[in-house]
């Protein structure tokens, strides 16, 4: 009896010592096959890597970041969104922002159409490595400023995570929530934002002359310079097939709101895109019930210990493979237009 208890309990064990390696294996990039993916951009040098499937690659992508000094991981929250687009036959090249990691320069000197151009670089970098490929960009957050400004002369399609049209409507919707988190009546709020409206004017307006306390000079010019970035026009004239995708649950951008802008601009005029809110997910794409923070600096230890265990297995159920499946279908019509001509 004690042999077949001890005989269990190693069973047992080695199943879950298993189980805890297949899940941390979402989140090793260095086993996989990658090289180096390194352009120049204004002049600065700018340091990435693509990361290449086992498999001959279906499709390319590039990934854009939000708002942050982000390197090409974002410290690691990549990890299992690249290994499951890898999985599927995706190659996947992303970069450190300007003045992060090995890239020289300095983010928070860009324009949004700075960093579009950027993009471009990166996107004919890849299609240099991978001739007749499908290639495009999927970008996060901030990123919805930058790919709308994309040609179909630039990319064969472009994914969007969590994008706001406005930047103004935004900072709104994002301040609005938090406060009203924070336990704040709708009456609180409004004057809330109000206030800060001309306390915003004061402090980034023409007639400022420099940072406000607490603030680095360099943030506040990029704020300066970015504050009144609106997407309606890029997307009026956007001639790619577009993934736009939104969680139900996010506190960072009006899902419901955006949506339906991108819905009126983009819907009708390519009958490859897709404008989706999809259900139970955060600004990322994560579970809401477990990930639901306004910034990653909230999360709290038992979260992210969630989230090292979980893997790809944290974002919300379906939606990873909705972005992937979406991507490869790209691959496949660009594959047909190939042949044809």
């Amino acid at each position: 009896m004690r042999l077949r208890a001890v005989l269990t309990f190693a069973l047992v064990l080695t199943a879950a010592a298993g189980f805890l390696l297949w899940r941390l294996a979402d989140h090793d990039l260095d086993r996989r096959n990658s090289e180096r993916f390194d352009f120049v951009s204004a002049g600065a040098s700018v340091s990435g890597t693509l990361w290449l499937p086992d498999e001959t690659p279906r499709a390319a992508v590039v990934l854009v970041h939000g708002d942050g000094a982000q390197d090409r991981t974002s410290e690691g929250g990549y990890a299992p969104l690249i290994n499951a687009m890898l999985d599927r036959g995706i190659a996947v090249a992303s970069w450190d922002k300007p003045g992060v990691g090995s890239s020289a320069g300095n983010w928070l000197q860009q324009t949004m159409e700075e960093r579009a151009d950027e993009t471009r670089i990166a996107l004919q970098l890849l299609a240099r490595r991978f001739d007749g490929l499908a290639r495009g960009a999927v970008g996060f957050s901030q990123a919805g400023w930058v790919l709308p400004q994309l040609s179909s002369n630039d990319a064969d399609f472009v994914v969007l995570v969590g994008a706001a049209v406005s930047w103004q409507d935004q900072g709104d919707y994002y301040t609005r929530t938090r406060l009203a988190r924070e336990g704040l009546d709708p009456p609180a709020v409004d004057l809330a934002i109000a206030d800060q409206k001309k306390e915003d004017a004061r402090i980034f307006g023409p007639e400022a002359a420099s940072a406000p306390a607490g603030m680095s000079a360099d943030r506040w010019q990029f704020i300066r310079i970015n504050r009144y970035a609106d997407a309606r026009s890029a997307l009026a004239r956007l001639d790619l097939p577009l993934l736009a995708i939104w969680g139900a649950n996010d506190l960072n951008v009006e899902p419901e709101r955006n949506a339906a802008i991108f819905r009126e601009l983009v819907s009708g005029r390519n009958s490859q895109s897709e404008i989706i809110i999809w259900p139970g997910a955060t600004h990322g794409l994560l579970k809401s019930s477990a990930y639901n923070w306004q910034l990653a600096d909230d999360w709290t230890w038992f979260a992210i210990m969630r989230f090292v265990l979980e893997g790809r297995h944290a974002f919300a159920p379906g939606a990873l493979d909705t972005v992937t499946e979406w991507i490869l279908a790209r691959g496949k019509v660009g594959a047909s237009v190939r042949q044809q001509s």
